[in-house]
């Protein structure tokens, strides 16, 4: 497979190397740079993706697309932009998707995380900036490259925006469209229509090509308590002091969940986010009769919630049995698969090459941690689209992996991002241009 994605590169290089030529020189990093910055200073939190779903359109309208929405729900739209290919869709068609959400929001007050685009020399920074609206900028800037360079394709070009896919979710007292993410917005743009062989993700993998990612689940663990008045606190139990037994254990079981749950080059993880209990508007009544931890567990693609299910309640099982104090009981309250595909599949070989070509080296790939960092790459691809995940941001100036420059919040390099635009291009000639002579 590896074999057949260079040599047909090298008999498009041949043949019409000049058009590759012109794609490449086509790229505006000034374009690319400035449309960044539009985006970001569009405010886009999970639930609010309206106005800049309206942007995007415009955008892609402009530049000559057919463009359709999807409404996921009132005042939240996918954007769906088709480039056709001279195949009527017997080409290859490959599919460019970013998300419009951002990690975080205005709200929660994050140093740096603002929906304001500051530019520091040949550096972006801004809420959205790494994660991930570049991406949209780099998809415009490919197809413009491809246009101007009078490319033919074979197969259709789609550039799409979906909604929700940061990881959050409707649970307990946190309800309605702030919560409905976790790749909420791609799996309804699959399951009503789209079509797509492939796809690129922009996610911010700091230029690293990724084939695969974990999926995840979270979890509600529940313990109960008997709650009583200060005055008679001796008599109650404690459903707090239940729960902060079990979160001990679940370090130590994290450990034997990646030990019976091992992969090549993917790592599980187990994440205590969060814990409630009792009354706060009534600290009289006490001990906590209730509480809830929520953890986040990521899993191997072909893990099913059920056999996560059940290796969490053995656990729990087992401290019950040492103690029969500690009766727990658990909610699934979203459940996101993984995927992966081989690192020899023809379009991790092609990309691998283009970065080759465009940054004068290899490509690296993710340390098995980042496996666990989520994309829309699991719902794409449940529905037969191949995907990656390969993106301009998650690098710091520093060259460090983040999507962090530290208090400054997040960053992206134009000039990655350029580069990583002229990747898009020649990509998309390669995968769906006109068969090689």
């Amino acid at each position: 497979m590896a074999n057949k994605a260079v040599s047909a590169a090298k008999r498009r290089e041949g043949g019409t190397g000049s058009v590759r030529q012109r794609i490449v020189k086509a790229v505006s990093k000034s374009r690319v740079g400035e449309l960044t910055q539009k985006l970001v200073n569009i405010p886009s939190p999970t639930g609010r993706e309206g106005e800049i779903s309206d942007f995007l359109a415009q955008e892609l309208e402009k530049i000559g697309l057919d463009v359709r929405l999807q409404e996921v729900e009132a005042g939240r739209n996918n954007v769906i932009g088709r480039l056709p290919g001279k195949g009527r869709g017997r080409g290859r068609n490959l599919m460019f998707c970013a998300h419009f959400d951002t990690s975080a929001t205005e709200a929660d007050k994050i140093p740096g995380q603002q929906s304001r685009a500051v530019r520091m020399g040949d550096w972006i920074y801004g809420l959205g900036a790494s994660n991930m609206k570049n991406a949209f900028a780099g998809y415009i800037g490919a197809v413009e490259a491809l246009m101007e360079a009078g490319a033919e394709l074979n197969g259709d070009i789609l550039i799409t925006g979906v909604v929700g896919e940061i990881e959050t979710a409707p649970v307990s007292l946190y309800q309605g469209i702030d919560y409905r993410g976790g790749g909420s917005g791609a799996r309804f743009m699959m399951s009503h229509g789209v079509v797509a062989d492939i796809a690129i993700i922009g996610e911010p993998t700091g230029m690293r090509i990724q084939h695969g990612n974990t999926g995840y689940i979270f979890a509600r663990i529940t313990t109960q308590g008997i709650g009583q008045h200060t005055f008679s606190k001796d008599k109650g139990v404690d459903a707090i002091e239940k729960m902060v037994k079990i979160r001990t254990g679940l370090k130590a079981w994290e450990v034997e969940y990646r030990a019976s749950h091992p992969h090549p080059f993917m790592l599980v993880s187990v994440g205590i986010s969060a814990i409630e209990g009792g009354l706060p508007f009534k600290p009289s009544f006490c001990p906590a009769p209730f509480c809830h931890l929520y953890i986040h567990i990521t899993t191997l693609p072909g893990t099913t919630s059920v056999q996560v299910r059940n290796d969490l309640l053995e656990f729990l099982d087992r401290l019950e049995h040492n103690d029969p104090a500690l009766h727990a009981e658990v909610d699934f309250y979203m459940v996101s698969n993984g995927y992966e595909i081989s690192p020899d599949h023809e379009l991790v070989q092609t990309v691998h090459g283009i970065h080759k070509e465009i940054f004068k080296k290899d490509p690296f790939y993710p340390e098995p941690a980042r496996y666990s960092v989520s994309s829309d790459g699991g719902p794409i691809s449940e529905y037969g689209t191949v995907c990656i995940t390969y993106g301009a941001g998650g690098i710091t100036p520093s060259g460090v992996y983040s999507m962090y420059d530290g208090a400054k919040g997040e960053c992206l390099s134009i000039i990655n991002l350029s580069n990583i635009t002229k990747a898009y291009a020649l990509a998309a000639y390669d995968l769906c241009g006109p068969p090689p002579p």
